[in-house]
């Protein structure tokens, strides 16, 4: 998808032009890394503090370095791995590694982590993990630390096979793995801007299944299941907001054998707007993406314009 600068020619700003950004190439882990840095809004578009940027880490007797480690408002931890290019399906293997490192650090570690952090920036020299974090986030008191981890892989580009394994890894077994995909772009003039999308991350994290559940094999398609479900909810009311959730109920209160995560990617297939909707080929142009994990009907007189 192309960049535009918007270009105004005077105070009126509807006698603007657009002018075209052409993508350019850096070297991405080595930008990248100080841009999230000095940016960490930008991973998630929520607050993060850095607790640790190529942490070396000893796990039996091998040394990795996750790009950048650190923590949301929930205490939980976040783990960013950087790939030039396309990332390699190998990065998937990395990411497990370092959750499995991550999962086992107890308070005491991230303390330690985090203040050798502090040590080498500008303006936290010797703070410690408490005073950091209730300054960031305004908060009143420390959560629990690490309850769960978050795992980040960014590149320019992620091959439908990463996504694909990743997205069963959020989807089946309650991993919080996601995707990002970063592109560079330059005027003429020199002006550089950085667009990002996520490839992975908008789907709800489902709990590991506990039993095998039976494929769908009623009379109806899963989609047609689904839409119904949708019209009933929303009453064909193209303002109504709903969630996957609301409508899996739905579904269940008719079908109680349903595949219940189905219904997400179903949405998600049939999802105008959605960026994952190309991992789901030969949906229909049904619903809207409004936010994570809210929808609504597709008005195609005031949607995609």
């Amino acid at each position: 998808m192309p960049i535009f600068k918007l270009d105004k020619k005077g105070t009126d700003i509807s006698e603007a032009i657009l002018i075209e950004a052409s993508k350019t190439t850096l070297d991405l882990e080595k930008h990248l890394e100080c841009w999230l840095e000095r940016s960490p809004w930008a991973v998630a578009q929520e607050p993060i503090i850095w607790i640790g940027r190529q942490t070396t880490a000893s796990v039996e007797k091998t040394n990795i370095f996750p790009d950048l480690l650190g923590m949301d408002k929930d205490g939980n931890l976040v783990v960013i791995e950087l790939k030039r290019g396309k990332a390699p399906r190998e990065v998937i293997a990395q990411l497990m590694e370092y959750a499995a490192w991550v999962n086992d650090l107890s308070d005491e570690a991230i303390y330690e982590l985090a203040a050798e952090y502090f040590s080498r920036q500008t303006g936290t020299e010797g703070k410690d993990l408490q005073s950091v974090f209730l300054d960031t986030f305004e908060a009143d008191d420390l959560p629990s630390f690490n309850q769960r981890q978050r795992l980040y892989v960014a590149a320019e580009e992620i091959p439908l096979g990463v996504a694909r394994i990743c997205r069963f890894l959020r989807m089946s077994h309650g991993i919080d793995v996601n995707c990002i995909a970063f592109s560079f772009y330059q005027t003429e003039s020199g002006e550089m801007f950085v667009s990002s999308e996520a490839i992975v991350g908008q789907e709800d994290i489902l709990p590991p299944k506990k039993k095998v559940v039976k494929r769908w094999s009623g009379a109806k398609s899963a989609r047609q299941v689904v839409w119904e479900a949708v019209q009933d909810v929303t009453r064909g009311d193209r303002e109504y907001v709903f969630s996957p959730k609301e409508i899996t109920q739905a579904v269940l209160k008719k079908y109680p054998d349903f595949n219940k995560s189905t219904v997400g990617c179903q949405i998600i297939s049939d999802c105008v707007g959605h960026t994952s909707r190309h991992h789901y080929p030969g949906g229909e142009d049904r619903y809207w993406w409004v936010d994570k994990g809210k929808y609504r009907l597709y008005d195609s007189e005031i949607d995609m314009k």
